[in-house]
C-alpha cells in the first residue's frame, strides 16, 4: 500500500487540463493530518469559457495562480465569505485551473465530518481542511499535498455540466459537461 502515499509531483499537473482532471478522482489531498479521497473536480479553461476567472485572458492580483506554471495551487472566495481550491494545468485554449469539488475523509477530521457529508461541495471542503488564501499561488506540495490514492476505473468515473452556474451569464458554457465525479460516490456534491 504505499505507492498510495507517494506524492503527485509537478508532471501529473503538466498534461492536458481533462487529462488531469479525469486522474484526479481517486487521488488523495493532504493538508498536515488531515486526507481526503477526491471524488468530484470541475475544469474552468480559457478566455472562451465564460465561467473561467481566466476569461479575460490577463492575470490580474488575485487570478495569477491561473496563469501560472501547471502545479500551482488557486484559492479564491466566493460569496465573500467561502473558499475553493483551484489545482493549475494546462489547457488547449488558454489558462485554466481544477475545481476539486467534494472529496471523502480519510483521516484527521471529526466525526461530525463523516456523518454530515461535510467535505461534500468546495466550501465545506476548504472549511473543514483550513485551505484559505495564503494556500494560493504556492506550489501543489507545499502546504497542499495530493497523493497518488487509488486509481478509479474508467467505468467509475460519470461527467456532467458544471454545477451552480448562471446561464445567462454564461450562455453554452454552463452546459458543458467539463464536471468529473466516481458514479457511485456518496461523497460527491450533486447527483450526476
Amino acid at each position: 500500500m504505499r505507492w498510495r502515499e507517494e506524492v503527485v509531483g509537478r508532471a501529473f499537473f503538466a498534461r492536458e487540463i481533462h487529462e488531469v482532471a479525469r486522474d484526479l478522482l481517486g487521488r488523495e489531498l493532504w493538508v498536515g493530518e488531515q486526507g481526503a479521497r477526491i471524488v468530484e473536480v470541475e475544469v474552468y479553461e480559457g478566455a472562451n469559457d465564460a465561467a473561467s476567472h481566466a476569461r479575460s485572458g490577463v492575470p490580474g492580483a488575485r487570478t495569477w495562480p491561473m496563469f501560472a506554471e501547471p502545479g500551482r495551487i488557486y484559492v479564491y472566495r466566493i460569496y465573500g465569505m467561502h473558499r475553493c481550491v483551484n489545482l493549475r494545468a494546462p489547457s488547449r485554449v488558454g489558462p485554466g485551473a481544477i475545481l476539486v469539488r467534494a472529496a471523502e475523509p480519510l483521516a484527521g477530521f471529526e466525526a461530525r465530518v463523516w456523518q454530515k457529508r461535510r467535505l461534500s461541495g468546495p466550501a465545506l471542503l476548504c472549511k473543514e481542511m483550513g485551505i484559505d488564501e495564503r494556500f494560493s499561488g504556492a506550489w501543489v506540495g507545499q502546504g497542499i499535498v495530493v497523493r497518488k490514492g487509488m486509481p478509479v476505473a474508467d467505468a467509475e468515473v460519470g461527467r456532467s455540466a458544471r454545477v451552480g452556474l448562471n446561464a445567462e451569464r454564461c450562455g453554452e458554457a454552463a452546459r458543458w459537461r467539463w464536471r468529473y465525479a466516481i458514479k457511485d460516490s456518496p461523497w460527491f456534491s450533486r447527483p450526476l
